[in-house]
């Protein structure tokens, strides 16, 4: 009988939305329906490449064990595509010519992409070393370039006079005005090669410390480019820039100029955020979507209501996300008299304007022991 089945409903102002049948089926009903032959293709620069990452321990490859590990998408293969570093301009011409790339792309299902960073870290680097007079075709290029730092006893000053020289600057704006012009393009042809594909690019990061003169210097060129980045549509954005600053205690960089640290990628953690944050977006993508709402305010509580009294780790399976992937800092207490309700608190500031998604993971216990069998989400918009 339909009412020794877990049901939910989520209230949403006075509103009550009645969860589809099927997501009531037993989980392995649900498995059992896989969409064919999946291709994982990933693009990019060396970051997307795993460089600096241990062996099998690069993003691109987290994410694949990741999409093995879903019953629906067995035998999915990866092609991880990347090089080291391509600039936009490089990826562009490899999208338009290069016939490996078009062929793998047309069957590929799911797309990650990683640009951009060697159109601002490859001139900052070029000006350093020359300010050091080093060998810029070296092979040892960043090992040089570290001895070099931390053999300067006056490296701080030589830095600062490097960032407020015009060389620099203009060097950096190229790099920009060239991922405006390439990107627009480059992702509309990835979304005309890969028709079927879902889609996910990442931010750029900034690869100096906050603390870091270089920080202040590079971060405006940054946002520009992710603001291109931001600014399409058909895909989703995976927001690593702010996921590396709001998680920088986890160190998911060890990039130090002044102190002869010179490699700019992610380390192992870094991988592994840039990968959770895939995930969610994944999960978000995939998830049953319910009627979106609008106008919702800032400090809005969502309770969402259940037909059966609920496992002590229901709230566990309750997430509320940004459209580019990072959990919200919310707080989910249990409610109702007979334990059958989830109160999700709003963050303590309240929600920024924008939008948000409610993630209900499959999985959520009932105290009875039966569980949902498909995740579903629901959009909301803050004024």
């Amino acid at each position: 009988m339909i009412t020794r089945k877990l049901m939910i409903y989520a209230l949403v102002s006075l509103l009550v939305v009645i969860f589809p049948l099927n997501m009531l089926m037993p989980k392995a009903a649900v498995a059992n329906s896989t969409i064919g032959a999946v291709d994982y293709v990933s693009l990019g620069d060396s970051i997307a490449y795993g460089l600096s990452a241990p062996s099998g321990q690069g993003y691109s490859d987290l994410f694949y064990t990741y999409l093995q590990s879903k019953p629906e998408l067995a035998g999915i293969k990866l092609y991880n595509l990347a090089k080291p570093g391509l600039e936009s301009s490089d990826l562009f011409n490899e999208l338009k010519s290069d016939s490996n790339v078009k062929g793998t792309l047309e069957n590929a299902n799911i797309v990650t992409v990683s640009i951009g960073g060697n159109n601002l870290l490859g001139p900052v680097i070029r000006s350093v070393a020359t300010a050091y007079h080093l060998d810029l075709s070296d092979p040892q290029l960043n090992v040089n370039l570290g001895k070099a730092l931390q053999n300067d006893k006056n490296e701080t000053n030589t830095l600062l006079d490097l960032a407020l020289s015009g060389t620099l600057e203009t060097e950096l704006n190229t790099g920009v005005a060239k991922f405006q012009s390439d990107w627009p393009q480059m992702i509309e042809l990835i979304k005309t090669m890969a028709p079927k594909s879902q889609i996910y690019v990442l931010t750029v990061y900034n690869p100096f410390s906050q603390n870091d003169l270089l920080f202040s210097l590079f971060d405006p060129y940054v946002q520009q480019i992710n603001k291109a980045i931001k600014a399409g549509d058909g895909y989703s954005t995976a927001d690593i820039y702010t996921c590396f600053l709001q998680g920088s205690a986890q160190q998911p960089l060890n990039y130090d100029l002044l102190q002869g640290q010179t490699d700019p990628h992610p380390t192992q953690q870094g991988h592994k955020m840039i990968f959770k944050t895939l995930w969610n977006l994944f999960e978000l993508y995939n998830a049953s979507p319910l009627e979106s709402k609008t106008g919702i305010m800032a400090n809005k509580t969502w309770t969402i209501k259940f037909s059966m009294p609920l496992a002590n780790s229901a709230g566990e399976f309750i997430q509320i996300y940004s459209t580019t992937g990072l959990p919200i800092n919310v707080s989910v207490k249990p409610g109702g008299l007979w334990s059958d309700s989830l109160v999700v608190l709003p963050p303590q500031d309240g929600y920024t304007p924008g939008v948000y998604s409610l993630y209900i993971k499959s999985g959520l216990p009932s105290k009875s022991g039966q569980k949902l069998a498909q995740s579903v989400r629901m959009d909301f918009t803050v004024s």
